[in-house]
């Protein structure tokens, strides 16, 4: 029994149309619609010797890949979250845990979501236990009070 590869062209693209919803960023999609295409023009009588339905896939993946793909990035592109670096820390609370004391005026170490972090503050002096809150991020080093330095 000898199948006609015009089918091969098309369930090879209707495979990839299906896998693409495991993927969803649009490239099997268009890859399997030219497949299809390359079945479709089989159909209608395009010659299927000499690497000619390979060349017109090839020719049709690219298009569909560089061309339509790019022109429908809200399809094929995810969701940018927009926020800035510091939004995980400004305005929570943090625990002074160390200086802020006549020894280090100023400077001290805070309990931020478990985790010690260097800090700084225009207020020098903070009880060890005292709830405060950040107000600035500078690298690795949190500011913390009520006034920004």
């Amino acid at each position: 029994m000898d199948i006609d590869p015009l089918y091969y062209w098309i369930g090879f693209g209707f495979a990839l149309v299906i896998a693409e919803v495991t993927m969803g960023n649009f490239i099997l999609f268009f890859l399997g619609v030219a497949s299809i295409c390359v079945g479709g023009a089989l159909w209608v009588g395009m010659p299927a010797e000499g690497g000619v339905p390979y060349i017109l896939f090839a020719a049709l993946a690219v298009f569909f890949l560089m061309v339509v793909r790019a022109r429908m990035p809200s399809l094929t592109v995810g969701d940018v979250a927009q926020s800035t670096e510091d939004e995980d820390f400004v305005g929570f609370e943090v625990t002074i845990e160390t200086g802020f004391d006549e020894a280090s005026p100023g400077r001290g170490r805070v309990n931020y979501r478990g985790a010690s972090w260097n800090a700084r503050s225009a207020q020098d002096h903070f009880s060890t236990g005292t709830l405060t809150t950040i107000i600035d991020r500078n690298g690795s080093n949190l500011v913390v009070g009520d006034k920004e330095l």
